[in-house]
């Protein structure tokens, strides 16, 4: 039998799980009027499909609302770009026709290469002034914004202190290196 403490316990744990419940049914009930009312009145759709098929024409609804803009008409300009004074083009610099020493050239005669800009070129004497030479195309990805798709692009482009660099074949052959098996 209960103790009078243990029936007061149970008591108040039954009336909090129904009120919890009476809070639960009142606040679905809230949510679906809202829903519905969301819905322009008609009841919300059933399925993810059918949700995702009435999200999609809202949508297209709301696209069609939308004023159309002519593409023959210019946009307006904006006051921040109107006053902002266009730069002249530069033409696109040449491919080298020789291969570019990486250990002698000037920045300017770096950025004839492709995807070598001010930026990069002016990064790629600093670190040669204070690393040393290059040595071989691998050791251009030591200077910061050259990844292996930029090596592997410059690779026939490039020479190292005046020997072609050894992947475009007109140079020496490279060593080759003998390893010994542990067995």
């Amino acid at each position: 039998m209960p103790t009078t403490q243990e029936r007061h316990a149970l008591a108040f744990l039954t009336g909090l799980a129904l009120v919890a419940v009476g809070v639960r049914v009142a606040g679905v009930h809230r949510f679906e009027a809202d829903v519905v009312a969301g819905h322009g009145g008609q009841a919300p759709p059933a399925s993810l499909a059918d949700r995702a098929l009435a999200a999609q024409a809202a949508a297209v609804d709301s696209a069609a609302r939308a004023p159309r803009r002519s593409r023959a008409s210019p946009r307006p300009p904006s006051s921040r770009k109107a006053n902002v004074p266009k730069l002249p083009k530069t033409p696109a610099s040449p491919r080298p026709s020789a291969p570019v020493n990486v250990n002698t050239a000037t920045a300017q005669e770096l950025e004839r290469l492709p995807r070598v800009g001010p930026a990069l070129a002016r990064r790629i004497v600093e670190w040669r002034e204070q690393h040393g030479p290059f040595s071989a195309p691998d050791d251009l990805r030591h200077v910061r914004g050259i990844g292996p798709s930029t090596v592997r692009l410059l690779d026939t482009l490039v020479t190292f202190s005046g020997r072609h660099s050894p992947l475009d074949g007109k140079g020496p052959p490279s060593p080759t290196r003998h390893f010994r098996s542990a067995y």
